[in-house]
């Protein structure tokens, strides 16, 4: 599955400060956005509304059976929490799993295509709302998929590449670190802006968040 990538409508300089009015305009157009590329909910959050979870990191960790540079995460000399929080505003948002037999492929891999497809979709959600932030003059915009990118998008390679020195990473365009794997608890934070769904339901919960600025 493939998301087109349109030509932005407007492109906007970075600013010194964020004008408060086009900021929430821009945020407001930043959900609709999501919900136009086929998200369900999208909401403008505040940096303090992201709940972490170390419950969320070790179930991560102890997930390491197709591990990538991106699951479980580690970055030695960046604290992605801090780059999280020193931003003001985010869009978090869901996907359908459309198949309720979908199970809950944590780290992957992911065998089957319809539902990997599912999966594209919603990293591709997020790779649209960051670019349409970057032509907003927001460019330090940070995206989280869910799950690991790794069994998204190189399901047919025999290792993540950029785990090795000196290798980079064959889809830059497209792989991400995912919410639970920054330790972000998403099931709590889609309680807390009160989105309908069951959190007895056996599919996964598909969640992005682009911080925004």
């Amino acid at each position: 599955m493939v998301l087109k990538i349109e030509k932005p409508e407007n492109v906007s300089r970075i600013a010194v400060r964020d004008d408060p009015k086009v900021l929430q305009i821009n945020l407001n157009a930043l959900c609709e956005k999501a919900k136009e590329a086929g998200a369900v909910d999208a909401v403008v959050i505040e940096s303090a509304q992201v709940i972490f979870s170390s419950a969320v990191i070790e179930n991560v960790m102890s997930d390491d059976r197709y591990p990538s540079v991106h699951w479980p995460l580690k970055y030695p000399k960046d604290d992605i929490r801090e780059a999280i929080l020193a931003a003001k505003y985010g869009i978090f948002f869901r996907t359908p799993t459309v198949d309720p037999a979908m199970p809950d492929y944590g780290g992957g891999p992911i065998d089957d295509l319809g539902h990997r497809n599912i999966y594209i979709r919603l990293y591709n959600i997020v790779s649209l709302i960051e670019s349409a932030c970057f032509y907003m003059g927001y460019h330090l915009a940070l995206g989280f998929a869910t799950g690991n990118c790794r069994s998204v998008f190189c399901s047919n390679e025999k290792r993540c590449w950029p785990m090795l020195k000196g290798r980079p990473c064959i889809r830059p365009n497209k792989g991400r670190p995912s919410m639970e794997a920054a330790g972000i608890d998403s099931l709590s934070m889609a309680k807390s802006v009160n989105w309908n769904f069951s959190e007895n339901e056996k599919t996964p919960l598909l969640t992005g968040l682009v911080m925004v600025t």
